[in-house]
């Protein structure tokens, strides 16, 4: 626990410092409803906030603002993203006017708005671009088989928009039957390419849709064991270990999609450990008290497998927090002792080596979470200092005083202080 204390203070004064920068501003412009162009600072955000409102400043001093669909044409930040302010058709036929971003400029514009899909030919108005199924208002029973035809109004869309500069078939053919960005994405600049070519904007084109980070890390991990039962051999269940503290080493595996998130993110840990727990117990009786110290030494693999949130993203420091569940495999363990038997009557004591047995659950699954910081060296290396917890990591069936194995509670806590290198 004072292991658990000491790291949480030291990573919230990590980020504490950042809490008033969580707010991110990047190099960005506003459209005026004029037609006039304000270039500033506008905050980044991502999710339904984008489509919202846009937080805009003229400078870093200066105070933000506030402006809504109705407010302004648009908004963008240099080099990333533009958001315009459409009248979007909604289910009933009414519009509302809200910020879509911009995928693809030109002759035909894409248009994205909380996953939706939608195109715009020469300030026409927006068509929603999705895909249709035969089965609306077909009424099912219990083992009717049916089969799902997907209607192709996307495609007469598609076809009647283009018209007067087709697309290779090969391109049409990929959103037949599904619309995958990439594919919607490459259908509309190819006609944009061939009907307008001094127009055609690809905004996010060079951002990769995936992200990997590689680095190696080093640390402690700090635990106290537990035991679930007592067998005829030992006397597990009761003894007393104290907070242990073993070196830990691994890797680390960011994966993230800069085109969708740049904060959410799946962080992989594959870490090994070489073990070793020292712990006493008092088994007391009518006639005579067994005690003892035990001595536990094992290796384990060991797979964390989290979702991670960044609050901020850019700036050299980046505090972030995750969670997800960890997954163990002990290669070997055993345990070894001293037990001391003393009898009441006589105040005889015998002493002998405990027998050594094998650690019974070999692999075992945990939750686990992490707050942490990244720290930017240059665009290619950074560094990470991060506190994991886990909980409930080992777990054990099938309990017998015959067995002379070990089983680990489910109520076992861990904690690792880690610091890793990374690089791209």
């Amino acid at each position: 626990m004072k292991q658990f204390l000491l790291a949480s203070l030291a990573l919230v004064a990590l980020l504490i410092p950042f809490h008033a920068t969580a707010q991110i501003y990047r190099p960005g412009f506003i459209v005026q409803a004029e037609g006039d162009t304000t270039k500033g600072l506008v905050r980044y955000r991502e999710g339904k906030l984008t489509y919202q409102s846009c937080l805009f400043k003229t400078s870093e001093d200066a105070a933000a603002q506030e402006y809504l669909p109705a407010d302004i044409r648009a908004y963008g930040i240099v080099g990333e993203a533009l958001f315009m302010s459409k009248e979007v058709p909604a289910t009933d036929g009414t519009l509302t006017r809200i910020f879509v971003e911009v995928l693809e400029q030109g002759k035909l514009m894409l248009y994205t708005q909380n996953n939706l899909l939608y195109l715009e030919k020469e300030n026409s108005g927006l068509k929603q671009l999705y895909l249709q199924t035969d089965d609306q208002d077909i009424t099912m029973y219990t083992g009717e088989r049916k089969t799902i035809n997907t209607s192709t109004q996307h495609l007469i869309l598609l076809n009647s928009l283009t018209l007067d500069c087709p697309v290779p078939d090969k391109l049409m053919l990929k959103v037949q039957k599904s619309l995958h960005l990439p594919h919607v994405t490459a259908l509309v600049r190819s006609y944009n390419t061939c009907a307008s070519p001094n127009s055609a904007i690809s905004f996010k084109e060079n951002q990769s849709w995936l992200k990997t980070e590689l680095g190696v890390f080093a640390g402690s991990y700090s635990t106290a064991l537990y035991f679930n039962h007592n067998t005829t051999i030992h006397r597990f269940y009761g003894a007393k270990f104290s907070m242990n503290h073993n070196f830990v080493f691994g890797g680390v595996l960011n994966f993230t999609s800069p085109k969708k998130s740049e904060r959410l993110s799946v962080q992989m840990e594959p870490m090994y450990s070489q073990e070793r727990h020292i712990g006493s117990f008092t088994y007391p009786r009518d006639s005579y008290t067994i005690s003892g110290d035990y001595t536990i030494e094992m290796t384990r693999l060991s797979l964390p497998i989290m979702v991670r949130y960044t609050i901020t993203t850019n700036g050299r420091f980046s505090p972030y927090f995750s969670a997800g569940i960890t997954n163990d495999y002990i290669l070997d363990g055993q345990v070894s002792g001293l037990q001391k038997t003393e009898y009441h009557s006589t105040g005889t004591i015998q002493y002998s080596n405990l027998r050594k047995s094998d650690i019974g659950t070999t692999f075992s699954h945990a939750f686990t979470t992490a707050v942490g910081t990244r720290f930017k060296i240059t665009e290619r290396h950074a560094t990470l200092l991060q506190f994991r917890y886990e909980h409930g990591r080992y777990l054990a069936t099938d309990l017998s005083n015959s067995d002379s194995r070990l089983y680990l509670t489910k109520k076992h806590q861990g904690f690792y202080l880690t610091a890793a290198y990374l690089f791209k």
